[in-house]
């Protein structure tokens, strides 16, 4: 489902009624109102006042369908809804003319529209009063609305009223009010921001002629409803229920302090609204107020000059600010400053309190102020705002916060060995009894260790306990060196004499696991805890080994289990959280990353892996936050840079993001993915060649990654060397890709080598795979019509393969995208090297082929408009002949700013 922002009467009734919130019987009223005026002798007239965003169009468009629901009044009343901005209503005439238009697009009340001639014959009466003059035009006008209406009933829809009733003018409001008068079967529900002159003051028309219903703002409790109707008509469970929870009511709430009632908001709001954009709160309310900026912009240019300057004014002091002192800050007099802002209140922009004899204003919506702020000071005092809000309402974001802010200088200690290793016991056993190479364990001395070992074993009589030392000692030096196999044999020896020794079986699992023997492994994890239920070490290295097959479950319960016995073991957290990503359960990943760093704040992979999912989850600023830890903590952490080029290709600062690849790249030169980021982030910079030899260094290190070759294959072909890209692509298929992209860039690449037969064959399989496919992009159709225009001058040649393409495309009923590449393909006849005549040859074929396929109306409208732009050396008259949304799309291609 999907919610309209600005134009609730497009969406369906059933989704309008799911949402609905707080105007139930307000609702009823109305529809009780418009049923008596058709019923009965006496009509009513229905104003209802609200600011923009209130949800007055959402209750006319309920109000609508329940009315055509009504059995009784099926064959009774007619509707014209009027739309909503009725910008060219200047006079009565120019209404009647709205209405007859708004009569002719409802078809379900045409049928009792009782008109000589029917539809044509009611189209040709409208289309003769254009012939009289504006005098004769308007009576002949009303008597035909007389005549459609006939006996039975006219609803008129309109909004804005006060605008309509400016363009009226006197002379209109008198005309309507007198045909009303004289026409008791017409009523009205109409909107308005706010009371205007033509229905508040005593003396008008107007006045006492309308029941008034005044919109209030929604309560936090309402809110809190129609974002949980939002959620429960999307099919958002998980949002639903926990918009209901206590928490998030908080993140609700916080939001409605801000925002008010307004209901468009919340829209909004809904639109990128999630369990975890309620937890983190910075990024939606941020895209929000993007989303509102034009709304609020538009609001202030509706005001005068001296509104303007108040509403900037009281934005920029933040709070309630005395009549004397706006006045004079904004040069103003008293009486003159007290009239704006008495109107500026009726409008809604403005509220205040009285103390005393004094009246303190402020603004209304924080929100206006916020939006005008972030175009002044681009975002800078919202952000720190939301987030001190976010941190408010978060108590484990609050000790993050702290944590964020903490300068401590102490440093991660550096690893010898890598990690895994660096959490055995028996490495510290052999540092600590055999201090010969507490400084420097290369491989060259753990071996000489084994010889010395071996020698002293075999040369002198050992005991029960010194034979168990040196057999684990050896097991280890072997383990750690690679020699795997060596290293289970003395490792058994040694369970031979004491099976009860956890060490030894700790080392034996993972020897185990380092040559494929995971039964073996997992028999020595369990015999640890079979001998030792509380050996915290064992039922971690027994959550890495299920995570390493894959059975993360099994893998979560172990952690769970070590965890339970020492809560406060950061490397545990940190495998718990990176199985809960395997499990796609990242909140909670987040949970274990946040705890890492609660425990300690200067660990280093914590603080990374907390970046790695606020990453994922878009959270941009906050992933730099946490990566700017890691750097400050550990700048040689492994996966650092590589996740810092990811993030700031991401946020597009490709020359930072190219610094930070060519770093990983030092500290991991056979890191295959990061000569394949590295190739990327090349190409965003335009350096092709740099490029071609990074993913060439990633494709040496994984021949069998077919997102490289593809990769490959696409900047083979932006260089144009078609021949080595088929190669790349024919090579992604055959290792397996199967996605839609990769065939039709082949397809692509044997057109523009010219082999048509073969790339049409191509093409045709491809399109027929992959035309109704989900994942589909259908290919870059712009670069098979740019390459067939710049491969031959010959008409014929071109009338038959557009012809060919054309019969392709729609055969597979997909010629709208076709038109599209056409379209994006103007650029090329833009050139200087295009003739004049090859372009119009170019135009003349196509308009022959393709004029009689709907999709390409638009398409062929914007080339011809192109082609006589081209031949007019540029002249811009020529492109007035489109309107102006076709204009818009044309411009860009023709190089126009």
């Amino acid at each position: 489902m999907k919610v309209s922002r600005f134009t609730p009467s497009l969406m369906q009734h059933e989704d309008l009624e799911a949402i609905f919130v707080q105007r139930h019987q307000l609702a009823e009223d109305i529809v009780k109102r418009i049923s008596d005026s058709v019923l009965t002798p006496s009509p009513h007239h229905t104003l209802l006042i609200g600011s923009r965003g209130i949800g007055k169009t959402h209750l006319v468009s309920l109000v609508y369908h329940r009315i055509r629901q009504q059995e009784a009044l099926q064959n009774r009343l007619l509707i014209a809804w009027l739309r909503e901005e009725e910008w060219g209503v200047t006079s009565f005439l120019d209404l009647l003319l709205r209405i007859f238009r708004a009569l002719q697009e409802n078809d379900g009340d045409f049928a009792k529209i009782q008109v000589k001639g029917g539809r044509e014959g009611l189209i040709k009466r409208v289309e003769s009063l254009y012939e009289l003059s504006p005098d004769e035009a308007e009576h002949a006008g009303a008597e035909l609305l007389k005549e459609i209406i006939g006996e039975n009933s006219l609803l008129l829809l309109m909004e804005n009223l006060d605008d309509i009733f400016s363009g009226l003018g006197k002379k209109g409001q008198k005309q309507l009010h007198a045909f009303l008068q004289e026409n008791p079967c017409c009523t009205i529900l109409a909107t308005s921001q706010s009371l205007f002159d033509e229905v508040k003051k005593e003396k008008s028309l107007f006045y006492g002629f309308f029941d008034i219903d005044h919109l209030e703002d929604l309560t936090v409790e309402e809110a809190i409803q129609l974002l949980a109707n939002i959620a429960r008509v999307r099919g958002d469970r998980e949002l639903e229920s926990f918009i209901r929870q206590s928490r998030g009511r908080d993140r609700i709430q916080a939001v409605h302090h801000l925002a008010g009632g307004n209901h468009r908001v919340y829209v909004i709001f809904s639109e990128f609204l999630t369990r975890q954009s309620l937890d983190e709160l910075v990024e939606p309310f941020m895209r929000m107020l993007d989303d509102l900026t034009p709304y609020y912009q538009a609001r202030m240019a509706s005001l005068s000059p001296q509104q303007r300057k108040i509403v900037e004014f009281l934005c920029d002091r933040r709070h309630g600010v005395p009549v004397k002192e706006i006045a004079q800050r904004c040069f103003l007099t008293h009486q003159t400053a007290s009239s704006q802002l008495k109107d500026l209140r009726e409008k809604g922009y403005v509220i205040s309190d009285a103390i005393g004899r004094e009246s303190f204003y402020e603004m209304r919506e924080p929100l206006m102020r916020f939006c005008l702020e972030v175009k002044k000071q681009r975002g800078e005092p919202i952000q720190l705002f939301v987030d001190f809000l976010r941190i408010w309402y978060t108590k484990e974001e609050l000790l993050q916060r702290l944590l964020l802010l903490n300068k401590s200088s102490k440093l991660e200690r550096e690893y010898i060995v890598d990690a895994l290793q660096d959490t055995y016991d028996e490495y510290a056993y052999i540092i600590e009894n055999f201090n010969a190479f507490i400084n420097n364990c290369t491989q060259e001395k753990l071996i000489a260790l084994i010889g010395v070992l071996l020698k002293s074993f075999s040369s002198k009589e050992t005991n029960k306990n010194e034979l168990i030392d040196v057999l684990e000692t050896l097991g280890f030096a072997f383990y750690y060196i690679g020699r795997y196999e060596e290293a289970i044999i003395a490792l058994n020896e040694a369970i031979e004499i004491n099976p009860n020794n956890t060490n030894i079986w700790d080392t034996r699992g993972m020897a185990m696991i380092q040559i494929n023997r995971q039964k073996e492994a997992l028999v020595s994890f369990n015999k640890i805890i079979d001998i030792d239920p509380n050996n915290v070490k064992a039922w971690h290295l027994k959550g890495v080994f299920l995570d390493g097959l894959g059975q993360y479950e099994e893998g979560l319960n172990a952690y769970e289990r070590a965890l339970e016995i020492t809560p406060n073991d950061v490397e545990i957290w940190l495998s718990k959280g990176w199985t809960l990503i395997k499990l796609e359960r990242t909140e909670e990943a987040l949970a274990s990353f946040n705890k890492i760093i609660e425990l300690d704040p200067n660990h280093a992979e914590g603080w990374l892996s907390r970046g790695i999912v606020k990453f994922g989850f878009k959270c941009y600023e906050e992933a730099l936050a946490s990566y700017n830890k890691v750097a400050e903590i550990n700048p040689h952490s492994k996966g650092l840079w590589f996740c810092y080029g990811e993030l700031l290709y991401e946020i597009k600062h490709y020359e930072q993001a190219l610094i930070c690849y060519e770093k990983a790249i030092k500290f991991e030169p056979n890191k295959e993915l990061i000569w394949f980021g590295y190739g990327i982030v090349q190409v965003q910079l335009k350096q092709y060649k740099k490029a071609l030899d990074s993913f060439d260094e990633a494709i040496k290190l994984n021949s069998k990654n077919t997102i490289f070759w593809y990769n490959r294959g696409c900047l083979l072909g932006k260089l144009e060397r078609y021949q080595e890209a088929l190669e790349s692509f024919n090579t992604a298929i055959a290792l397996g890709d199967q996605y839609s992209d990769v065939f039709f860039n082949r397809a692509e690449c044997i057109l523009a080598l010219n082999r048509w037969d073969e790339g049409i064959e191509a093409l045709n399989d491809t399109l027929n795979r992959f035309a109704h496919a989900d994942e589909s992009d259908l290919g870059d159709t712009e670069a098979i019509i740019r390459n067939l225009f710049n491969s031959t001058t010959d008409s014929a040649i071109w009338r038959s393969r557009i012809k060919t393409l054309i019969e392709l495309y729609h055969k597979h009923q997909v010629i709208s995208t076709l038109g599209q590449g056409f379209v994006k393909s103007v650029p090329t006849l833009m050139s200087e090297m295009v003739s004049d005549k090859a372009a119009q040859t170019w135009l003349e074929v196509w308009q022959e082929l393709a004029s009689d396929y709907p999709e390409f109306q638009i398409p062929l409208r914007l080339l011809d408009t192109a082609v006589r732009y081209k031949q007019t050396k540029g002249n811009k008259r020529v492109l007035f002949s489109l309107p102006i949304e076709e204009r818009k799309l044309l411009e860009p291609l023709l190089g126009i700013e």
